[in-house]
């Protein structure tokens, strides 16, 4: 038997690095997950895709549509949570005053069930006087039914 003057065989380094190797396909921590995205969390995936698209327009009749009317915000930690469909409806009327347009910049999402997480600039382009706002935050999105359920952004550091 091979051994090294620790008293490891080459067959015991061998199996461990192997079980390592299994190990890390199993948690994801390796290049490849060994997991496929279930047909929810695809779905979830793209509807996500599809509303950070359609945020554009800053149109609240259109983003109705996304949400559950139980519907839960928080614009940024700290921020009191928006209750409500509507509630939410008439905090992005107000919100979405000053600007013409929005644009979301979804730079890393991942979904895990029903949760989605976006790592986005949040890009919004002000009427002609106004001036443009940036925001680089990391996005919680909860969706239940094919609706959002909650959503809740973090700032990033710059």
């Amino acid at each position: 038997m091979d051994q090294n003057t620790s008293g490891h065989t080459r067959r015991s380094f061998l199996a461990a690095g192997g079980a390592g190797v299994a190990f890390s396909a199993l948690t994801g921590s390796g290049t490849a997950s060994a997991v496929e995205a279930s047909a929810v969390e695809k779905a979830n995936e793209e509807l996500t895709r599809k509303l950070c698209a359609d945020i554009a327009t800053l149109d609240v009749d259109k983003l109705a549509g996304y949400l559950d009317d139980s519907f839960r915000f928080q614009l940024i930690e700290g921020q009191p949570i928006i209750e409500g469909k509507e509630k939410f409806l008439g905090f992005i009327k107000g919100f979405a005053g000053p600007f013409e347009r929005a644009e979301f910049i979804v730079h890393r999402l991942h979904v895990l069930g029903n949760l989605v997480i976006t790592d986005r600039t949040d890009h919004f382009f002000a009427r002609e006087g106004g001036k443009d706002q940036t925001f680089k935050v990391t996005g919680f999105h909860w969706i239940k039914d094919g609706k959002f359920f909650e959503w809740k952004d973090y700032s990033l550091p710059e």
